[in-house]
């Protein structure tokens, strides 16, 4: 199975690092929901030998960002509704602080990274290349998240991403049709660039309840094809 993973350099710690890369994809959406990761396709992928990519997994395991079954199987979590709305409530809290947090932070500069990587994920939306939408989402919010210059709240709104991030590809294209998320990114860059921080906070909140409404749509429908499928 291809997973997706970006091969790694020898220097450091490789379990270490491979956990790091494994955290970023599934934050990403790389992978499905339920989908299975073996060692040997970790390691094949990284580039890496078994030892450091078992390692990797089994930390993921021990966060509860992967699972673990009796055959001693790992796979990517699969969340129900009640689950998905508790994330949600989860984020709003974590990810408003930091929001406002980061805002007494940021400069120009920041401001023009941040445009930049919105504008890089219109061009991959209207390519249809949502794999990059995905992707280039995550790195919009956590270069945000990042200003507030707290590493453990950083850390625990990426816990959180961890729970989710294996239903984000699901979203496209049918909520990558709405455009609701894009259009709520310029709110939030308009926000930066007025300087009005609590406007900022209140577009970054939104953004979270179109995501999770999004998601909660999403978990509704691949629920009911899980059920067409077993029938």
């Amino acid at each position: 199975m291809d997973l997706h993973l970006d091969p790694m350099d020898r220097p450091g710690t490789l379990a270490e690092r491979a956990r790091e890369q494994l955290r970023i994809a599934i934050m990403a959406g790389r992978f499905e929901p339920g989908a299975k990761l073996t060692i040997r396709s970790v390691a094949r992928s990284l580039d890496i030998s078994l030892t450091p990519a078992r390692e990797a997994l089994y930390s993921l395991v021990s966060e509860g960002a992967l699972e673990m079954g009796p055959s001693g199987t790992v796979s990517v979590p699969v969340l129900d509704e009640e689950r998905v709305r508790e994330l949600m409530v989860i984020r709003l809290a974590l990810e408003g602080a930091a929001a406002r947090e980061g805002a007494q932070h940021l400069t120009d500069e920041t401001i023009d990274r941040i445009r930049e990587i919105n504008e890089r994920l219109v061009k991959a939306y209207s390519d249809n290349s949502f794999r990059d939408v995905i992707e280039l989402n995550w790195h919009f919010h956590f270069e945000i998240y990042r200003q507030a210059r707290m590493p453990t709240l950083t850390r625990l709104i990426e816990n959180s991403w961890l729970k989710t991030g294996s239903y984000l590809h699901l979203l496209y294209p049918e909520h990558g049709q709405a455009n609701l998320g894009i259009r709520n990114h310029v709110e939030i860059i308009d926000a930066l660039e007025a300087r009005d921080m609590e406007r900022f906070a209140r577009a970054v909140e939104a953004d979270i309840n179109i995501s999770g409404t999004a998601l909660l749509n999403t978990i509704r429908g691949h629920e009911q094809f899980l059920r067409g499928t077993s029938e």
